[in-house]
């Protein structure tokens, strides 16, 4: 049994909280949040439930870091430097020397950090490895309302860096050029974000992220030869578009011309499941076999762009 913490009981903290409730094999000990009306998420009475978390990290094998970005770096290098094993929110810095150091001690200490970059679990995402052949465009679009949470992080480490890790797994090639437009709507760090990015072996990405829309969207796109690929996020499907044949007609009644185009769309079978359960399943598989305990090349890649695209958006 492994046993944890959480560490922030906000938002995400919150959906933690039940998600790792449901997890055989791990066992939820303690909670720690400076407000206690966010306590009451802790629904147990058998979970300790304090303001620091210092009280309890010795009752505990790994931890589940929750709280705002900003206290990421001291929670994680504490947890980790008293040998606690560690799942982070993603971003797991908003500094990346900070990250490499984290990345350092969970290494030396031999210890499991996990960064929490959920759409790795969604069924649809996983899928894309077996369909996805020599891509040449991506198209991202990733939007929902404002929230009354802190957004102390621009909408591209918000939200649009889940798109990021995603497309730079999928393309596998060095970033040759960007480009970055954007809008402060309710912050001063940025709340929409227009992205373009062309990698070395030639694909174009085009991402747009919103934090100020009255919908919510989660979609990616991904054009290749002989297939126009349409995955969904939130209900983890995946339809496959394939042309067989188009044509061009003259109306001559109408003195027009219409276009016709006949084709195939599959549906792929998806395994669903709550990809926040499933990530937090995998941490705590590597927590007791000891595999796959750090990924630094993909989590430091991911943010490294991220961070140079926010600074582009900040200054913009």
């Amino acid at each position: 049994m492994v046993k944890l913490g959480i560490i922030g009981l906000g938002h995400m903290g919150g959906y933690h909280f039940s998600a790792a409730s449901s997890i055989v094999g791990a066992q939820i000990v303690a909670i720690s949040d400076p407000l206690e009306a966010n306590w009451a998420k802790a629904t147990s009475t058998k979970v300790i439930k304090s303001h620091s978390y210092t009280e309890w990290l010795g009752q505990v094998d790994g931890v589940i870091i929750a709280t705002p970005t900003k206290f990421h770096y001291e929670i994680a290098k504490y947890c980790l430097s008293r040998g606690k094993h560690v799942l982070i929110e993603k971003p797991i810095t908003k500094n990346l020397e900070q990250a490499k150091e984290l990345f350092e001690i969970a290494k030396k200490n031999k210890l499991t950090l996990h960064v929490g970059h959920v759409e790795r679990f969604n069924g649809a995402v996983q899928e894309l490895s077996n369909v996805v052949k020599d891509p040449y465009l991506i198209e991202c679009h990733r939007i929902g309302p404002f929230t009354a949470r802190p957004k102390e992080d621009s909408v591209i480490l918000d939200l649009m860096i889940h798109d990021l890790d995603i497309i730079l797994n999928l393309v596998n090639s060095d970033v040759k050029t960007v480009n970055c437009i954007g809008s402060k709507i309710t912050t001063d760090m940025g709340d929409i974000a227009d992205v373009q990015i062309k990698f070395e072996n030639g694909v174009l990405a085009n991402l747009i992220s919103s934090r100020v829309s009255q919908i919510k969207k989660r979609t990616m796109a991904i054009h290749q030869k002989e297939a126009f690929i349409q995955l969904d996020f939130t209900t983890q499907d995946i339809h496959i578009h394939k042309s067989v044949t188009d044509s061009v007609k003259v109306n001559q009644k109408e003195k027009e011309l219409t276009y016709k185009q006949e084709g195939s769309v599959e549906r792929l079978f998806v395994y669903k499941e709550n990809p926040l359960k499933l990530e937090i399943e995998n941490f705590i598989k590597s927590v007791k076999t000891g595999t796959k305990r750090i990924n630094p090349q993909q989590d430091i890649k991911a943010l490294a762009l991220a961070l140079d695209l926010e600074k582009i958006l900040i200054n913009s």
